[in-house]
């Protein structure tokens, strides 16, 4: 296995490995989220994850968390509770809100369902989400690379690895994946922007936060990085 690898990584790496990761969830689940006294919403627990991270709400993702957790202790052929706190664990680092008990949990339960299927595509991608967080990206990017060998119909996957990319500070590479495609969900042009951003092509970054935006995506994370640019350029891009 590839040593891993930590590097200190600029705030919108992580922004855009948040956008990339989300996607598999987008628009699974039509349930209605309540919101209950305090602004701390309730739903379904894939939901909360989403909702969590596009909001900023780490109680939210603690919810989901111990959902799965629970699932996952009490059966340990839980239906992907492995995936999800994967996931969680990810987000949950990407807003300083992880611990290591919390690594130490999802990456034994990640590990154990490989260990009982090493072809399972979910396990390795989970690992690699797991490993992402903890800042090991070539470790992660041989998981995930695993996880596409294993499920190569997999699109978000493919956007997952494109992200990585970043992190290694390849957007060539990251572009070559994306451009040129007419991406269904706003996720993919967030990945783009990022590429063209961390290539200093400002305009070509805002035209694809536009695009994303466009095809529905809104909230905290995305809109800070409008903001950013709208500072930075003078111009109106966080109106709707």
């Amino acid at each position: 296995m590839l040593k891993r690898f930590c590097m200190p990584v600029i705030f919108g790496i992580f922004i855009l490995l948040t956008f990339c990761f989300l996607s598999n969830r987008a628009s699974a689940y039509s349930m209605p989220i309540t919101v209950v006294e305090g602004g701390v919403p309730l739903g379904v627990p894939a939901q909360m994850i989403d909702e969590g991270m596009r909001l900023g709400n780490a109680e939210m993702l603690r919810r989901a968390w111990e959902h799965y957790k629970k699932s996952a202790t009490l059966d340990d052929n839980s239906s992907h509770a492995y995936l999800e706190l994967g996931r969680i664990y990810f987000y949950l680092s990407l807003l300083g809100e992880s611990t290591q008990h919390d690594f130490d949990f999802a990456e034994q339960r990640a590990r154990d369902a490989i260990a009982k299927n090493p072809e399972d595509s979910d396990a390795h991608r989970s690992l690699g989400l797991i490993l992402a967080g903890r800042g090991a990206f070539l470790d992660a990017y041989e998981e995930l690379t695993l996880a596409l060998s294993l499920n190569p119909t997999n699109e978000f996957l493919i956007c997952d690895l494109a992200t990585l990319h970043l992190a290694l500070h390849e957007p060539r590479k990251t572009i070559s994946y994306l451009e040129g495609y007419n991406h269904k969900s706003g996720w993919a042009y967030v990945v783009l922007a990022m590429a063209w951003s961390q290539r200093e092509q400002k305009g070509k970054a805002i035209l694809n936060l536009l695009k994303a935006k466009k095809l529905g995506y809104s909230g905290y994370w995305i809109d800070t990085m409008l903001k950013q640019f709208s500072d930075e350029l003078g111009l109106p891009l966080t109106e709707d």
